[in-house]
């Protein structure tokens, strides 16, 4: 009786589109965090979440293998250029890998917000996609910014100042902590965007954050409605 019913239990796991992507990005933002960004090993580790975030999205891109397949190249130079810029210290290496990874994210976003947003029934794969979109906004941002200082070194001001802003990955582990504060709209404020097109982009995000989980729950709670709506009429 017990191996019978253990399939049903877990069918959600098995049968969930972003399952995988979800427990990806979660591993990601508590593994980096307990990751130290001086060395040069752990900043490879980094470097390689980033990348298994990007292997566990081929299930979201089941609807199209050219949108799969070309997601994967790009996050495949994203990851090269990472491991360039770790040899070489290259700061046009850091701006392609973020350039290359911001990308990723927002087809990403796309891709699962086709299939959370579309129409059928409320189930825990919708659930799970939606949650997936909210920690990829804090990633996608997380490279804006990256970006942002990069481009315009001082745009943030940060408690410990950074020996050197060319090391990509200390800029990433710093405003993953930072793009989720925003997102969430906690404003701690240890970590302050100084230049205008940070301070945009802060006030952008904060915005997309909370109208993000307004739109979330309003359609979920509307898609539930009309769920209902047809079961009462059959």
């Amino acid at each position: 009786m017990i191996l019978a019913r253990a399939p049903q239990t877990n069918r959600w796991l098995t049968h969930s589109r972003h399952g995988e992507l979800l427990l990806a990005l979660v591993s990601l933002i508590f593994i980096q965090s307990c990751l130290s960004a001086e060395n040069v090993v752990h900043r490879v580790v980094i470097n390689g979440l980033f990348f298994l975030v990007v292997l566990s999205a081929i299930r979201s891109f089941s609807g199209s293998k050219l949108r799969m397949w070309a997601t994967m190249f790009i996050g495949g130079l994203a990851y090269a250029a990472s491991w360039a810029n770790e040899m070489a210290g290259m700061k046009g290496l850091a701006v392609a890998s973020d350039v290359c990874f911001a990308f990723v994210f927002v087809s990403l976003i796309h891709a699962v917000g086709v299939n959370v947003f579309g129409e059928g029934s409320v189930d825990a794969d919708r659930i799970i996609g939606a949650v997936s979109i909210y920690f990829l906004i804090g990633l996608l941002w997380a490279f804006l910014y990256t970006l942002v200082e990069l481009f315009e070194p001082g745009s943030f001001s940060f408690p410990v100042q950074e020996e050197s802003l060319t090391q990509n990955a200390r800029l990433i582990s710093d405003f993953i902590y930072f793009s989720n504060v925003t997102l969430t709209t906690l404003g701690y404020g240890d970590v302050v965007p100084m230049s205008r097109p940070a301070k945009m982009l802060a006030v952008l995000q904060a915005m997309v954050g909370q109208l993000y989980v307004a739109i979330v729950i309003a359609r979920m709670v509307g898609m539930q409605v009309s769920q209902r709506g047809v079961s009462f009429k059959n």
